[in-house]
């Protein structure tokens, strides 16, 4: 994760991150845990494969509800464990997780334990009764996906007529609600040439955080890698982003982008004339951790397999119903956890031979896909062409 707004226009919020990386106690503000020394990882959780739409890049390929999800009393069991550990925040998510029949036991649980927690959802199922519930739950963020300007165009890619409209009034009755909401966009050739237009939707509709995903061929998304963006599209795409940063820093939005470490090693790139500014930035990046599979964060999919991301379905660590996940995670992890927490020390071809392997590292679900290598390079890689890898 990589938030422009934070390490281009906010230097008081990069330095505090940073003494908290050196031990400074108390609590990391939400948006900053990403780039704090916090060890535990973020976990996310897909509740269940249940969903009401049919997206092109789903990475779970979620379609209806399977008889393996986790039942109530374990996901309860699951919740208090993690409340236990102090992981910095809990991602709800799906499939579409609104539809998954324990959502609100789970929130208002994780509420009453103390754990923080946001939800990822396609927006269309926020009515202005569940957004009212939502923030009873005290639900940190409300993350709404939305692929265009055009409702054609979203609503194809999410493969359900009337998803645009429905993701819009998700938003706004969130947003009423008092929520916190955070639009993102899947970058794809189809939309990579419209993410000005829907940051400036973003503006009108007063939703105060923008965030950028990297398509990931997983899933649905296999099916589409064809239409992963070109280097320079994507590096138009950052430059834009970090440019708006700077120029609405006095606005309330966040701009931020996921998976994909290399646009922190672009904007590297783009600061070399500013070696003070670029050490700043340089600084909040090694403590973000480039990729973080298996390190800084966490998934548990429906089955309760432990994975090291989610975007790793075939990489499964360990069960919740057989171990807990603190053993899983922490008290003896698997050797697929190990590589991982020392994966740049074996990295191949021009990721291992980087000037920026210490903040980036590729990602590595995009070298296993591409290179049959988890430890290969990162072919989407939009820097290595730049330095004459």
């Amino acid at each position: 994760m990589i938030i422009f707004s934070k390490a281009l226009a906010d230097q008081a919020t990069v330095w505090d991150s940073i003494r908290r990386a050196e031990g400074a106690e108390g609590p990391v503000p939400d948006e900053m845990i990403r780039f704090s020394g916090e060890k535990k990882p973020v976990v996310m959780w897909n509740i269940t494969r249940h969903c009401n739409l049919n997206c092109d890049h789903c990475y779970i390929d979620a379609t209806e509800a399977a008889a393996e999800e986790l039942k109530l009393e374990e996901g309860i069991r699951l919740i208090d464990e993690l409340a236990a550990l102090k992981i910095p925040m809990l991602i709800l998510t799906g499939g579409e997780p609104l539809l998954s029949r324990n959502f609100y036991a789970y929130a208002f649980h994780a509420r009453e334990v103390g754990l923080r927690t946001v939800i990822s959802t396609n927006g269309t199922l926020i009515t202005p009764e569940v957004a009212r519930l939502l923030r009873e739950a005290e639900v940190r963020y409300v993350g709404v996906s939305l692929d265009s300007c055009r409702p054609e165009a979203h609503d194809r890619f999410r493969g359900v007529k009337g998803a645009y409209d429905r993701a819009i009034e998700g938003l706004a009755n969130a947003r009423e609600a008092g929520l916190k909401t955070g639009l993102r966009v899947t970058l794809t050739k189809d939309n990579w040439h419209e993410v000005p237009a829907l940051l400036d939707l973003a503006l009108e509709l007063g939703v105060p955080r923008f965030c950028l995903y990297h398509l990931v061929p997983v899933g649905r998304g296999a099916e589409i890698s064809d239409r992963d963006v070109s280097a320079e599209e994507r590096r138009s795409v950052i430059r834009f982003l970090a440019e708006a940063a700077v120029e609405l820093k006095d606005r309330e939005i966040e701009i931020l982008s996921t998976d994909s470490p290399m646009d922190g090693a672009y904007l590297l790139e783009m600061l070399k004339d500013e070696p003070e500014r670029r050490e700043r930035v340089r600084q909040l990046l090694k403590n973000s951790g480039g990729c973080t599979a298996g390190v800084k964060v966490a998934n548990i999919n429906h089955r309760g397999d432990v994975l090291p991301c989610h975007f790793m379905p075939e990489v499964v660590v360990g069960n919740v119903r057989e171990r807990s996940f603190k053993e899983i995670w922490m008290d003896d992890p698997s050797p697929e956890l190990l590589a991982l927490r020392d994966i740049r020390s074996k990295l191949t071809g021009a990721c291992g031979d980087c000037e920026y392997l210490d903040v980036c590292g590729g990602c590595r679900q995009k070298a296993r896909y591409y290179c049959g290598d988890i430890c290969g390079e990162d072919p989407t890689c939009v820097v290595k062409d730049l330095l004459g890898k």
